[in-house]
């Protein structure tokens, strides 16, 4: 995947972070995603794109780093099922937003957006394209770890 193409997802989501939660994540080196592989992630914020690009943008993370996201939001949560739904939210919302500015970013390309899909608990199931590879990007933050994959055909 070309770096052009790769640098507005991360640009995107290390200016949210900041922004929106005042956490600067550092992203660390790009490797190829085995689809088929088991992880750790238990939620996952997908944004499906097509146009001149089509593919799954994927945003993946610990359920503790969304909880801490929804503090630091100042959001008040009064349960468990509270908490559950408002991790779902903000993940959706979140990869709706990582996405929706990347794909800004990128001038030459036609690329539509849309609604954000999300998978909870352990061990879930993306739909990944069969025909296309996946780039996953780690980044760290001081309250935990997550994950950009993409995968785009043709690229």
């Amino acid at each position: 995947m070309e770096a052009s193409f790769l640098n507005p997802f991360l640009s995107a989501c290390e200016e949210a972070f900041v922004t929106m939660f005042n956490i600067v994540p550092q992203h660390k080196q790009p490797y190829l995603l085995n689809p088929i592989s088991q992880h750790s992630w238990e939620i996952s914020g997908l944004v499906a794109v097509s146009g001149d690009e089509t593919g799954i943008v994927a945003f993946r993370l610990h359920k503790i780093l969304a909880a801490k996201m929804i503090q630091l939001s100042n959001m008040e949560v009064s349960s468990p099922e509270e908490l559950e739904e408002m991790e779902k939210g903000l993940v959706s919302e979140f990869a709706n937003i990582i996405t929706g500015n990347a794909v800004s970013a990128i001038k030459d390309k036609e690329i539509s957006v849309s609604a954000p899909d999300i998978r909870y608990g352990e061990n879930h199931v993306i739909p990944w394209p069969r025909s296309a590879k996946i780039i996953a990007v780690p980044f760290y933050t001081k309250h935990g770890t997550f994950e950009v994959d993409l995968c785009f055909k043709g690229m």
